[in-house]
């Protein structure tokens, strides 16, 4: 199988790690440093430490949020952030 840019593969983790993010750290000004390489490095430390989901289309998208809405996983998401944080925090990369 040949993959054009015509694909559109997503990993939905990445909206949702970013937005819980956005709402819970960055907009309530609760980061030491809030750069943008801390905040990219925060996101991507999270998402290593998450299962992806792929999909190709909106409707994949649409189900997987859909999931993610359960407080459990939306625990879990906070708890990955969280740990990221202090990661970073405590050692930024600049």
């Amino acid at each position: 199988m040949n993959f054009s840019r015509e694909s559109s593969i997503m990993n939905v983790m990445e909206p949702i790690v970013g937005n819980m993010f956005e709402d819970r750290f960055v907009k309530p000004g609760l980061l030491k440093c809030a750069c943008d390489k801390c905040q990219l490095d925060i996101v991507l430390l999270t998402l290593n430490h998450l299962p992806p989901h792929y999909t190709s289309s909106q409707a994949g998208e649409a189900y997987i949020k859909a999931i993610y809405q359960e407080a459990q996983l939306q625990s879990d998401v906070l708890r990955e952030i969280t740990n990221a944080v202090k990661v970073i925090e405590d050692k930024p990369n600049h």
